[in-house]
């Protein structure tokens, strides 16, 4: 085993310890978090039916259930208004506050809504409104399908006049097709995501994934039961655009077009947005960010690393990464309070 991933599980296993001994538990009473850690989900799927998300942004129902049970006993479960209203007031922040915020819109998030509910939490659900809509498909739903699924054994890409031959043969050769297409897509425009996206289908779609793709996403039905169950919802542009990467007037309909959708259908106003396309790309920008209020909207989050306090700039807040194993999470947040911000800020190039 490398030293490398022998170092992270001998890590892992120190934190495991010390949730379990109540090391955590103490810090918490001991030194109380003032900054509110905004944790970052996307799907609430069992393994088995996870047929269109990376697992590397996805947790079981069993997994979330777990999250949330110890969030709402131990910590400070607040909305995000909570938490801007008190920062656009210059109040201080609940002593460890944690705020659940979810992206894309899958349909599990109905699932989340209700266990969130079950403990007496809310969250704010980030909305991707072409997909709800049902206009069109998450591409990168639809990426991760048809390069997980496809009994083709290869995807032949024409980009500006190259062929670029993407081999399916095994589960390690598709993965590596799924970066280098995921990679094409967010580090170009509209013009080039359509093209490629044509291409996988034209090559690898089937009918299973016709009808996968017509029950992947909430429905707006769904969508208003969860805002009876003491949900909120945001902005994620249209339809998942990388937005530094669009053209600028493409970038501002992505940004106001899914504010007004939401407000039409939803009679709501909608004061949150969320930045879509993180990763090792280049997602948000000083454009992106002046767009972002311009369009109306209050606060921005990102997926740089890291928590939220007076300081924060609304328009550019930090989150914290989540993943299954529970004491992970907990130990971010436990250990992190004690440095500063903990991130690079994403428009910081």
């Amino acid at each position: 085993m490398p030293v490398r991933h022998l170092k992270m599980r001998l890590t892992g296993l120190i934190k495991a310890m010390l949730f379990y001994a109540g090391f955590f538990a103490l810090l918490r009473l001991l030194f109380p978090n003032r900054r509110a850690a905004l944790l970052r989900y996307h799907a609430v799927v069992d393994p088995e039916d996870n047929l269109y998300t990376s697992p590397s942004i996805s947790l079981s129902v069993r997994e979330f259930e777990r999250h949330v049970r110890y969030f709402a006993r131990n910590y400070r479960v607040v909305s995000l208004d909570q938490v801007v209203d008190a920062l656009l007031a210059g109040w201080p922040l609940p002593r460890n506050a944690v705020v659940f915020t979810f992206d894309d819109g899958y349909a599990d998030n109905f699932i989340a809504a209700r266990i969130l509910k079950q403990y007496g939490a809310t969250g704010i659900f980030y909305l991707t409104t072409d997909c709800i809509d049902r206009k069109e498909t998450l591409w990168l739903a639809e990426v991760n399908y048809l390069l997980e699924r496809s009994p083709q054994p290869v995807l032949r890409l024409e980009l500006n006049g190259t062929t670029q031959e993407l081999k399916l043969r095994t589960p390690q050769e598709r993965e590596q097709a799924k970066r280098t297409v995921i990679k094409i897509i967010k580090s170009n425009d509209r013009r080039v995501r359509e093209t490629v996206r044509q291409q996988l289908r034209a090559q690898l779609a089937t009918a299973e994934w016709q009808a996968t793709a017509a029950r992947l996403m909430l429905t707006w039905e769904q969508v208003r039961e969860m805002l009876a169950q003491g949900m909120s919802v945001g902005g994620h542009t249209e339809s998942h655009l990388n937005l530094p990467n669009a053209e600028p007037e493409d970038a501002r309909r992505e940004i106001a077009g899914c504010k007004h959708k939401l407000e039409s259908v939803l009679g709501l106003p909608i004061r949150h947005f969320s930045v879509p396309n993180s990763g090792p790309y280049r997602y948000y920008n000083d454009q992106v960010k002046r767009m972002v209020g311009e369009c109306g909207f209050v606060s921005s989050v990102t997926s740089a690393h890291g928590f939220v306090d007076g300081n924060s700039d609304l328009l550019e807040l930090r989150r914290i990464r989540t993943i299954p194993a529970l004491h992970e999470v907990v130990a971010t947040i436990e250990l992190g309070k004690f440095s500063a911000t903990g991130g690079k800020s994403p428009i910081a190039e």
